[in-house]
């Protein structure tokens, strides 16, 4: 998305039916249906979501700005049952015990298809994406962050009055983090083959929400694909206050991380669909 020339958008007058479907679902009201048929305005503000030529029964839009061949038909057959859709949401678990497997390169370019097709604000798309499958550059990573952990656990020893109660909780976690990692284990990516990370530019207002997305698409795909995943709040959080982390990963100018989740094939199977609190919902 983001052409910074106008598209050019049309219809073809020889085969649209003015069904009025491109008016019904375009965000910027690009098409209007008339007694001429449809007509086009605005084409400057086109976020380039590509509804028009999705919902198009005749494949009449004409688009500049849009790859028309790279959409596909949706095959309703293969759509399915909302029963296996709520089993498959709730069958999620996070996983943080994984083999030495090494997903191949095949399954994880999978994973980073499936992100790109994540809902992004405006359909922005900046959503950027690192795999990390250097075992080394993990372990270097992992220690990292279970030694900046290990020294706010222990400011927090010393001080417990100067952080928040909630901080204060997680407190037990940073310590263990930090002594796992001294007997050689490693309790931040636990032990995972594969570390993807999210990323966009700091002066997009959506970039948090757009990585996020893209993040929960992986976790999705990956658990379709028989791979475990846990999305790593630890990282994110140490990144910031480690500059040799920083130096690592060599982010562009202006980008920052938003997201990490660790992958690979997991050691356990659950046998059970998991509980939860109910959920806290008005209804006005």
């Amino acid at each position: 998305m983001g052409n910074v020339e106008a598209a050019t958008i049309g219809v073809d007058p020889a085969t649209c039916i003015r069904c009025a479907a491109c008016q019904d679902v375009c965000p910027a009201h690009i098409f209007s249906l008339s007694d001429m048929g449809i007509t086009t305005q605005y084409e400057e503000h086109c976020i380039e979501c590509g509804h028009c030529i999705a919902v198009c029964p005749t494949d009449s839009v004409r688009h500049s700005g849009l790859d028309v061949d790279g959409f596909i038909p949706i095959d309703e057959d293969r759509e399915i049952s909302a029963d296996s859709v709520y089993r498959f949401l709730r069958g999620r678990r996070s996983c943080r015990t994984y083999s030495k497997k090494v997903p191949s390169r095949e399954v994880l370019e999978k994973l980073i298809d499936a992100a790109r097709f994540a809902p992004t604000g405006h359909n922005y798309q900046g959503v950027s994406l690192m795999v990390i499958t250097d075992a080394g550059m993990i372990r270097k990573l992992s220690g990292l962050v279970a030694e900046f952990f290990g020294g706010l656990a222990q400011m927090m020893e010393v001080n417990p009055g100067a952080f928040d109660e909630k901080l204060l909780g997680f407190q037990h976690g940073f310590k263990m983090a930090y002594e796992f990692y001294m007997e050689g284990k490693d309790r931040i990516f636990r032990g995972a083959p594969v570390v993807i990370l999210t990323y966009g530019e700091k002066s997009e207002q959506s970039a948090a929400h757009n990585c996020h997305n893209a993040l929960f698409h992986i976790v999705l795909m990956a658990q379709a694909l028989g791979l475990g995943t846990c999305i790593n709040g630890y990282f994110p959080g140490a990144t910031p206050h480690v500059p040799e982390i920083g130096e690592i990963l060599a982010l562009p100018e202006g980008y920052d991380l938003f997201g990490c989740v660790t992958v690979g094939y997991p050691v356990r199977k659950y046998k059970k669909l998991p509980a939860r609190n109910e959920a806290d919902v008005t209804w006005k």
